[in-house]
């Protein structure tokens, strides 16, 4: 995909200078890197007499002995023997010979050169190299010519964005991982000698390595032949997470769930309507019925966060969380610049969940206390939000307890345009909640019917009765008796010592309510309260 746009760019004359960034240190296809990718799609057919190699480590170089002597004759032989000079020294010579022959110019590591920052921050040598870069986009005789730039970079927020404003031509490109098929038909490529064992399909290697580029995916390969193990799936995750956490570990949390849906009690509506809507179209490829973000609203310890790990678990897909903690920097720029990686590192391990807990705090429009920041952040994550390619990719879900607080345009359709209630327990769930965290913990127990419990836990969440359960282990174990069993009796006397602690309960589920926008959503108990607006009228 990066290479038809690049292509369509070229011909429709839209530039000569381009940088390509992300994934640009990865194979093309089963062998070649993106230069040599380029160099033979594209400058073959089309009769560069000059294809020469810049980075700030080797200097200047040329691809064959007779390039390198028609530079020198373009140049007068006045840089022979100082391809190795800085950039300003250098960058004029280059900039002759692009305005006399038809050259391709390869620009690596392009952020060492023009780094990110403030101008006024950039030393002379960097801003030299910062007009010569930005100027060689305008220049009507190096179009003339028919020369074209190409640069590299891993990171396109540590390049600076001077050679982006519109007064320039400079046409970002950006270079995405594999996708599954792409990784489906390398993986292909390198197991057709059957060299190594494997105890998952290349269907399932393929799916597994969402997020991993082709080169990790060799990694793993190599990997597996030299221990003589088989390729299965904790190999493949044990890798993908050394991978991806070293890549974007300063930016974001992985999350690798352990429990399903199977392990919450409760939520069936909420759990009926993920399944239908996320987990089976996008395993199904119909991405058109997922919804473009997910609005989890309800009191505090009522399961949010935990709905969330247990749909992860349930999908199979990655599963990231947006920590603000991580994207906040203190010098000028580094929050902005650790925000765009955030994002990128999400969407490169499509399909994904990305959680957003406590929204309302995380994502403000700011002020000028904090020199725009806020505001700029805020900006980027509405911006990329609302881009409908992320449909069924890219699954945000986020939580909170105050929807009241959340800007509106967030909450708009096209963002987070499904807003689900997750309330208090009725006393079915209760019950449940009861079984299951007895079952969580491994703990023994005598009970068979949790409905007396149920009906003296009203008012508490799911966390407080997972707290009552570990009080009541607590107490059967006071005399340090092995084996102790969790009693009716035990349990009512935890239930007597932990009282509900959650704080505004009404008032939270009042506002999650407000916020539902799908009666389906809502138990029986609490539907008639959409229409009557007057129940809703909640104050702080």
């Amino acid at each position: 995909m990066w290479y038809n746009e690049f292509l369509s760019k070229y011909k429709a004359g839209i530039s000569h200078e381009f940088l390509f960034y992300f994934n640009v240190r990865d194979m093309v296809d089963n062998y070649r890197n993106i230069e040599r990718y380029l160099f033979e799609e594209f400058l073959m057919q089309r009769n560069f007499g000059i294809v020469a190699f810049y980075d700030i480590s080797r200097g200047l170089t040329f691809l064959d002995p007779g390039m390198e002597r028609e530079f020198n004759k373009i140049t007068s032989n006045e840089l022979a023997g100082q391809y190795r000079a800085i950039p300003s020294k250098l960058f004029p010579y280059i900039d002759k010979a692009l305005k006399n022959i038809k050259m391709a110019l390869f620009i690596d590591h392009v952020e060492k050169i023009i780094p990110s920052g403030d101008v006024g921050s950039l030393s002379f040598e960097e801003r030299s190299s910062l007009i010569w870069i930005s100027g060689w986009s305008v220049d009507s005789k190096i179009s003339s010519v028919g020369s074209s730039i190409f640069m590299m970079a891993d990171n396109l927020t540590d390049v600076s964005k001077e050679i982006f404003k519109s007064s320039y031509r400079v046409e970002p490109i950006i270079v995405e991982l594999p996708s599954e098929q792409e990784r489906k038909e390398y993986i292909e490529y390198l197991v057709k000698d059957n060299a190594v064992k494997s105890d998952v399909t290349i269907e399932e290697f393929a799916m597994l390595s969402s997020g991993l580029n082709k080169k990790s995916i060799k990694d793993i390969k190599l990997k597996a032949e030299a221990e003589d193990v088989p390729i299965s799936f904790e190999f493949i995750k044990e890798k993908k997470h050394s991978v991806l956490k070293k890549e974007y570990g300063d930016v974001l949390e992985f999350i690798y769930p352990e429990i399903g849906f199977e392990d919450i009690g409760g939520m069936e509506k909420a759990k009926n309507y993920l399944l239908k809507n996320i987990v089976n179209p996008i395993k199904k490829g119909d991405l058109r019925r997922a919804p473009m973000g997910i609005l989890l609203c309800g009191p505090s310890g009522t399961g949010k966060t935990l709905l969330v790990n247990a749909l992860a678990k349930a999908s199979g897909f990655n599963c990231v969380k947006i920590d603000m903690s991580r994207i906040l920097g203190q010098y000028v720029g580094e929050s902005e610049k650790n925000f765009k990686k955030c994002l990128l590192g999400a969407q490169s391990q499509q399909p994904v969940i990305v959680f957003v807990d406590e929204i309302d705090t995380a994502f403000r429009r700011g002020d000028s206390g904090d020199n725009g920041v806020s505001r700029n952040i805020f900006s980027e994550f509405l911006q990329f939000t609302s881009n409908t390619n992320n449909r069924g990719k890219v699954i945000f879900i986020a939580a909170t307890n105050r929807p009241d607080l959340l800007d509106a345009a967030l909450k708009r359709a096209g963002r987070f345009d499904k807003k689900i209630p997750i309330l208090m327990p009725e006393k079915e769930e209760r019950a449940n909640i009861f079984k299951i965290m007895i079952k969580k913990y491994r703990f023994e127990t005598d009970i068979e019917d949790f409905t007396p419990f149920a009906e003296q836990s009203e008012n508490y969440t799911g966390a407080e009765i997972e707290a009552v359960v570990r009080k009541a282990y607590e107490l059967a174990n006071e005399d340090e008796n092995e084996g102790a069993v969790l009693t009716a009796q035990i349990l009512f006397e935890a239930l007597k010592k932990c009282r509900p602690s959650t704080q505004q309960v009404e008032f939270m589920t009042l506002l999650a309510i407000k916020e539902c926008d799908d009666k389906d959503l809502l138990s029986d108990k609490y539907k008639d309260m959409l229409d009557d607006k007057q129940g809703l009228n909640v104050k702080d």
